[in-house]
């Protein structure tokens, strides 16, 4: 945004009438002083217009850089997203972990399988099995 163009009044020596001040006696230009009296309205027009001005750049500015922050910082949380989605394709698959789990497939888990202990059988082909002992 640019600032609109504005003329500042210009004052020489030869115009101007020297006037002393009241508490030093230092002279000063009245005409100048009567023009930047005049052109107060013109002054306080100028400050505003600057400080509406600064306001816009420092807030573009701030919305820019607050940007940037916030997308260097999804771009952090994506990677590391990306990172764990990628870690947990590579992981096996839940047929697999339950085909891991229960040895085979969960429904047989409570059959017998080959090589397992079966007391029952035994001790009923057994003669010579020790019987257990009941406790009282």
């Amino acid at each position: 945004m640019s600032t609109p163009n504005t003329t500042r009044p210009t004052f020489t020596t030869a115009t101007c009438a020297q006037v002393t001040c009241c508490d030093h006696g230092a002279p000063i230009r009245h005409a100048l002083a009567v023009a930047l009296v005049a052109d107060l309205d013109g002054q306080h027009r100028r400050e505003r217009q600057s400080y509406e001005q600064g306001y816009r750049d420092g807030h573009r500015s701030g919305w820019e850089i607050g940007y940037g922050y916030a997308h260097q910082e999804m771009a952090d949380r994506w990677e590391a997203l990306a990172a764990r989605i990628r870690d947990l394709s590579r992981t096996r698959t839940h047929a697999e972990l339950e085909a891991r789990r229960w040895d085979g497939r969960r429904e047989d888990f409570g059959r017998p399988r080959p090589g397992d202990r079966q007391s029952r059988r035994l001790a009923a082909t057994n003669a010579t099995a020790i019987p257990r002992r009941r406790s009282a």
